[in-house]
């Protein structure tokens, strides 16, 4: 008789009230973090080159705290249904979405590799997540005179929306693109280090 070990048991969808809980209370809390930062991006277009890749790495931290409290198959996928949701309806493009469910299930694919126990693969795997950032600039590769005149654009300003698309040059989209990979494992070691340091001594991971 072959016998189940507790962790390959928790290999499955099915999550308590609880769980449920603590996907909605890290997703708030990611996103509280990256809008945070991201607002630094409307002191001027440089500035959007600066706060993104800081985002990347601080919202390493909740999202590692986040995958040390839930375990099942499927918290990432939730997690991005969630965030990704909320920012399509705060203006992303329905290809941002698209990219973010993709990214979530390359995370849980390697989060499932390590039983949802690895901390290592737990880096990996924020890294592979995010690569969302890809997705909200994809239209400026094909639809670049659409990004550029849309409402969210035009309502920054003339100026603010020139100096953006002068600086946003396919080159550039794509070399931030590459290195989403790595501020995410950035991110990934900073929240790990800080867990070890930090949550596990106060009891929180």
């Amino acid at each position: 008789m072959t016998t189940t070990t507790s962790t390959e048991r928790r290999l499955d969808v099915r999550m308590s009230p609880k769980d449920l809980i603590n996907i909605g209370i890290f997703a708030a809390l990611y996103l509280v973090v990256l809008y945070a930062i991201n607002m630094i991006g409307f002191a001027s277009p440089v500035a959007v080159l600066v706060s993104l890749p800081a985002s990347i790495v601080a919202c390493g931290i909740p999202f590692m705290l986040f995958l040390t409290r839930v375990h099942h198959a499927g918290v990432v996928t939730i997690f991005a249904v969630i965030t990704g949701g909320l920012l399509l309806l705060g203006g992303h493009p329905p290809i941002s979405f698209a990219v973010t469910i993709v990214c979530a299930l390359v995370a849980e694919a390697i989060l499932w590799s390590g039983r949802y126990r690895s901390r290592r693969l737990s880096v990996l795997a924020y890294a592979a997540y995010s690569a969302w950032y890809v997705g909200p600039m994809l239209p400026i590769f094909y639809a670049r005179h659409d990004y550029f005149s849309s409402p969210s654009m035009q309502n920054m300003g003339a100026d603010y929306t020139r100096q953006m698309e002068d600086l946003l040059s396919p080159a550039v989209v794509a070399a931030f693109d590459v290195s989403t990979i790595f501020f995410g494992l950035l991110g990934g070691l900073l929240g790990l280090r800080l867990l070890r340091k930090h949550f596990e001594k106060a009891g929180l991971a």
